[in-house]
């Protein structure tokens, strides 16, 4: 035998190669295949329907597509306008840690001011100190903080605690009339509400009660005149 029939020969008795040692590249991949059984599956289901069916389903996919398109549209539209609205509201607010904090030792100012006031001798010591007050209060109102507005304005309970009521002719009912701690507010925010002295309708005169101390004056009276009359019915006379 030469040598070239015995290589075609060996050739022929090799064993076929199996799957397992055939390349990466070459191995059939799962995935690949899931598709394609997937697409043989729906392009048999087209196969069985009419033109007209198909064209029916493909419209219905179609508008089933276009709708979750435009629902994903609005939450993602959603999203962007929450997020910017949060953030507008994290600049707007981010002075409000600050300012709750500020605000006692400014109220202490005030109070330091009041008490001087009245003492002559410490004018240029008020003066200096409401200097620093009105600072304070201009570096609040760079960061947005402002004061609320309440003397001489109507009761609102939104933005003023009122924490007494005192009767009152000249003005009308539930009008601030005295600032006890002055309220201070971000934008539309209460950063703390003014605590403020209210007026009320003064009370009506108790007319009832005037007409019955009249009465008992009255019968008095009557009973004077019955003392000094004598049994004959006569008024005595005086001597």
């Amino acid at each position: 035998m030469t040598d070239d029939t015995r290589d075609e020969f060996e050739a022929d008795q090799a064993p076929d190669q199996a799957p397992d040692d055939l390349p990466d590249d070459e191995a059939p991949q799962a995935s690949d295949s899931e598709e394609i059984d997937s697409a043989d599956a729906i392009g048999e289901a087209l196969s069985e329907l009419s033109l007209d069916e198909q064209l029916e389903a493909t419209r219905t996919e179609r508008d089933d597509n276009f709708g979750k398109w435009q629902r994903s549209l609005a939450d993602l539209e959603n999203y962007r306008r929450r997020v910017q609205r949060e953030m507008d509201e994290a600049r707007t607010f981010q002075a409000l840690p600050l300012a709750r904090d500020l605000l006692p030792g400014l109220d202490n100012l005030q109070r330091a001011i009041q008490a001087a006031e009245a003492n002559e001798a410490a004018a240029d010591l008020v003066a200096g100190v409401r200097m620093v007050l009105e600072q304070v209060i201009g570096v609040l109102a760079r960061h947005g903080v402002e004061p609320i507005p309440a003397l001489g304005e109507a009761f609102d309970p939104g933005v003023h605690e009122a924490i007494q009521q005192v009767p009152s002719d000249e003005h009308e009912p539930m009008t601030v009339i005295e600032e006890v701690e002055q309220g201070f507010r971000i934008g539309e925010r209460v950063v703390r509400p003014a605590k403020v002295i209210v007026t009320m309708a003064p009370a009506e005169p108790d007319t009832q009660g005037e007409a019955s101390e009249e009465e008992p004056a009255e019968e008095t009276t009557e009973e004077t005149a019955e003392e000094m009359t004598d049994g004959d019915g006569t008024t005595s006379e005086e001597n």
